[in-house]
């Protein structure tokens, strides 16, 4: 008897098994079912992406224009050509969040979403342009002229009234201050129209344009450093 009560219970714990393993893969079917559903688009998803994305290049843009306004040293057609660049781009994107507010497919809002990241390219041309070149002409417009003035007077100095105190260091400081201003000079020298020049095409072709042109700006900058740097030193010794 009690193994027939043994035996009965086996078989029902058995057959429970079955029925609880073969719900198992339901489970588990139901948590992962249609992966890519958390991937799919609706077009409320798409319309709202894009005015997130229209929303912050429109306040970056607004940003950067106001910047250019106050900008000090920088050429009148530069600064022209910057700001009228600044508002298209502006003017694109309102057009564009506009334009996929009423598009009525999920494939056309997808598509002119893409336009905001690849037919302007904001944040990867436009406002590294503005900031770029308001930097080149600061440099060259106030910067080196103010440098290589003081580099005349402090060679007039050392070379006149203070002759007595000029030394080898002093002449070779004099001598690499100029140097850094030329190579500044030099670096600088045509760097707003290359950078005006690129466009969104250049950058879609090749990232590196803007990288090189920050590259060249942040090369000069150190020269102009360094130039500061061997004035501190004369003006120092001449004390």
């Amino acid at each position: 008897m009690n193994r027939i009560v043994i035996t009965s219970v086996v078989g029902t714990i058995a057959a429970a098994a079955l029925v609880v393993g073969a719900g198992a893969p339901a489970f588990a079917s139901t948590s992962n079912s249609n992966p890519s559903a958390k991937t799919t688009r609706t077009l409320e998803s798409v319309q709202t992406a894009a005015k997130t994305a229209t929303d912050k290049r429109e306040t970056a843009l607004s940003a950067a224009i106001a910047k250019l306004d106050i900008a000090k040293g920088i050429s009148a057609s530069d600064k022209a050509t910057l700001v009228d660049r600044l508002n298209a781009d502006l003017a694109g994107m309102k057009a564009i969040e506009a334009k996929i507010a009423a598009d009525t497919t999920v494939v056309a809002a997808s598509a002119d979403l893409k336009t905001i990241f690849t037919t302007y390219r904001v944040f990867g041309v436009a406002i590294p342009q503005a900031h770029i070149v308001a930097e080149i002409d600061r440099a060259t417009s106030i910067e080196i002229p103010k440098l290589t003035a003081s580099q005349t007077k402090l060679g007039a100095m050392l070379a006149g009234k203070d002759a007595a105190k000029s030394t080898e260091v002093l002449q070779s400081d004099l001598a690499d201050m100029t140097k850094q201003i030329a190579a500044a000079n030099t670096e600088l020298s045509g760097a707003s129209a290359k950078v005006l020049a690129i466009t969104p095409t250049d950058y879609n072709s090749n990232k590196t344009v803007v990288k090189s042109a920050r590259a060249s700006v942040k090369t000069a900058k150190n020269d102009l450093k360094q130039a500061r740097a061997d004035r501190k030193a004369i003006l120092a010794a001449l004390k």
